[in-house]
């Protein structure tokens, strides 16, 4: 009778524990989990087994969340835990403004709004998300770009990045000019072919809109875009910090409203190096 009582208390003390491993992370509770290292083959650039991927759980009442981010097995843990850390700054401030925005909506709401004090579903929570592209990871370099970004609220969502580049052979993290460190002039070089292409592909309008408008009004919104444009790529190491590379090619992501409204997206000019 002793031994079947000792058999069943330790096969609810079992059950309790699966319970708690597999039903996922609590509500806020940060959960930080790593997944088999990624296989890709592009011509040597990016190795197979050389990153993989770590997922992070850190919704809560006011927020969603899909959060994954890489981890490069070539790179020292410094370089790794810049890129957590920058996941999670992130993440974290928008928790915190997810919150604040959720509050002020219940507080100012009008009669027959019937907002809750918090989210009733995922459905109904603001969100946040992060992704990322890998240009090149090998026993030479590794760069790739991070997107983040999400709504909370407002009239619509935002996204930002950041890249990073790293270089695996002397264990350090590069900069723009340490991609070309015999060209003293590669901002002016960058800025110049920058301004050429988006001023092609973005100062421009269609006939359709065209045949909607006045004159003036097609004169003002295209030197608005050229303005902006000028403005977003003048040769300073701030406005083309945001970049991935290659051995051929070099590609600059341009934050949103860097180089004209928020309707242009987040325009992308890749250069020959």
């Amino acid at each position: 009778m002793k031994k079947n009582l000792i058999l069943i208390i330790s096969l609810l003390v079992s059950l309790f524990l699966i319970g708690v491993i597999f039903s996922g992370p609590k509500n806020g509770k940060e959960i930080d989990k790593i997944t088999e290292s990624i296989s890709e083959d592009v011509d040597g650039i990016i190795v197979p087994g050389s990153f993989g991927l770590r997922v992070l759980s850190l919704s809560d009442d006011y927020v969603k969340t899909d959060i994954k981010y890489p981890y490069f097995l070539g790179a020292n843990e410094d370089f790794n835990i810049k890129i957590k850390n920058t996941v999670k700054t992130a993440a974290i401030e928008h928790k915190k403004m997810s919150k604040e925005n959720w509050q002020a909506r219940f507080q100012t709401q009008q009669e027959g709004d019937n907002i809750p004090s918090v989210p009733q579903s995922d459905d109904d929570k603001f969100y946040f998300f992060t992704d990322f592209k890998i240009a090149q990871s090998n026993s030479s370099y590794i760069s790739f770009v991070l997107s983040y970004g999400g709504f909370l609220g407002g009239a619509h969502e935002y996204e930002n990045k950041v890249s990073f580049a790293y270089d695996v052979k002397n264990q350090e993290i590069i900069g723009l000019k340490d991609i070309f460190p015999n060209d003293p002039d590669y901002l002016l070089n960058i800025s110049i072919k920058s301004k050429e292409f988006l001023i092609k592909e973005y100062a421009t309008i269609s006939e359709e809109e065209k045949a909607g408008s006045s004159k003036e009004a097609i004169d003002a919104y295209i030197n608005n875009i050229i303005s902006a444009i000028n403005e977003g790529t003048i040769p300073v190491e701030e406005n083309f910090s945001t970049f991935t590379f290659t051995p051929d090619k070099i590609k600059i992501y341009f934050a949103q409203y860097q180089v004209g409204p928020y309707s242009l997206g987040m325009p992308e000019v890749e250069i020959d190096r």
